[in-house]
């Protein structure tokens, strides 16, 4: 079952689509790759890989729009104006899309995160700046750190939104909220995935820095930047974390 929900976003000045699959079971928010939308996942065949947890209703999968094409890959704007549409694109995930999945589905259990690469950084984005509203993610090949879209540029607002530096800059009670998560990051270490590689085990350390405890996984030099992988990575880390959410 498929279903379609289109939000206008006062704050990104444009209507967005959220898709749902499946009827019932434990939410899972997932974002596409760069400058994806929300028909992605259906059209790479993450929807079907995942057919046998949401037929049986052990979860429902929503997938967004982005706006990354003015954001992330907008490379000849202005830098504030790029973050401030990621900023809003953040803000537009937890005060729209968040009521709208509990609306959905009243499922006791927060959604989970997922994403593949650019969707993978917003599934970091978003745990680890709001804890409280998810219990937790499975981000594949994520590009973790902003400085890859900015030419080494940073300031405030763009740390912020870069999965790299967030817990740097976290307090105590986000500390406290992410140890209670399920975190699992993978990463290939073959052809496209340097970046990601990188951004991932800077990730890695601060998680350890900071005492949360996460499952990173790095696969092998054959492991592309790819669906072909992030296909059969889905099917492999998403019966530990339901398993671990639901002995909550």
């Amino acid at each position: 079952m498929e279903r379609c929900f289109y939000l206008d976003s006062p704050l990104l000045g444009k209507r967005m689509e959220v898709r749902a699959y499946g009827t019932a079971g434990l939410p899972v928010l997932a974002f596409p790759t760069q400058d994806g939308m929300a028909d992605q996942w259906k059209g790479f065949g993450m929807v079907d890989t995942l057919r046998d947890w949401i037929g049986s209703q052990q979860i429902q999968l929503f997938t967004v729009d982005t706006v990354d094409i003015q954001s992330w890959s907008n490379k000849h704007a202005r830098k504030d104006f790029r973050i401030r549409k990621q900023e809003a694109y953040f803000q537009w995930i937890v005060s729209q899309v968040v009521p709208l999945v509990h609306e959905v589905n009243p499922h006791p259990r927060l959604p989970l995160l997922t994403g593949c690469s650019m969707g993978g950084a917003h599934a970091a984005v978003c745990l680890l700046r709001r804890p409280d509203l998810f219990s937790g993610m499975v981000a594949l090949s994520g590009s973790y750190d902003c400085r890859y879209f900015t030419g080494g540029y940073t300031d405030s607002l763009w740390l912020r939104n870069s999965g790299a530096d967030i817990l740097k800059q976290a307090d105590s009670t986000t500390i406290g909220l992410l140890r209670r998560k399920s975190i699992v990051l993978c990463c290939g270490q073959g052809e496209g995935e340097d970046i990601e590689l990188d951004a991932t085990r800077i990730l890695e350390k601060d998680l350890k820095d900071h005492a949360i405890p996460a499952w990173v996984d790095y696969w092998g030099t054959d492991v592309n930047h790819d669906w072909t992988w992030w296909r059969p990575q889905i099917r492999y880390f998403l019966p530990y974390v339901l398993d671990e959410i639901n002995s909550r």
